[in-house]
């Protein structure tokens, strides 16, 4: 196997070492797996052929299922790669600002109006308490439902089958 071919091989299965712990009932997996990517591995003629064999075999899908079963370390970033995050942010913020600041628009508009609604529901209900009606309204609201249901029910039980 080549540095080239290695170094395809070593960037999956460092997953599993630096950015991934592995639960003990997956290591046996995660071993086999290991295991057939270097197999792989020596039989490449080259990098790309080791890509290509790669991505058209299980292999992929199974390290693509491994990875999701394992737990994700915590990563703390550099200063550069902090300050590269922020620099990003501030391109697509200026790139879609305008996108940004209407879905963020609606957000707000959308969560006060459900507040809102909810709030009133609540007085309804202890105004209702108040006067008394709360369980009459709850019994009429579960017969209401109960009626629909069974209307359904019937319909869809002697409805013509295609």
């Amino acid at each position: 196997m080549n540095d080239y071919i290695k170094q395809c091989v070593n960037s999956r299965i460092d997953f599993f070492n630096k950015y991934y712990t592995v639960p003990a009932e997956l290591k046996p997996e995660v071993e086999a797996f290991i295991n057939e990517i270097n197999k792989l591995g020596d039989a490449a003629t080259d990098a790309v052929d080791f890509e290509n064999k790669f991505a058209s075999s299980e292999l992929s899908e199974r390290f693509n299922s491994l990875l999701t079963r394992c737990i994700p370390k915590a990563y703390n970033m550099t200063n550069e790669e902090k300050q590269h995050s922020k620099e990003t942010a501030k391109e697509i913020f200026k790139e879609d600002r305008s996108r940004i600041i209407k879905e963020a628009a609606e957000e707000a508009v959308e969560h006060a109006t459900i507040m809102a609604n909810e709030e009133l529901i609540a007085k309804r209900r202890e105004s209702m308490i108040e006067e008394g009606v709360f369980d009459e309204y709850t019994r009429a609201s579960n017969a209401a439902d109960i009626i629909t249901e069974s209307g359904s029910f019937l319909k869809n039980l002697f409805k013509k089958k295609k």
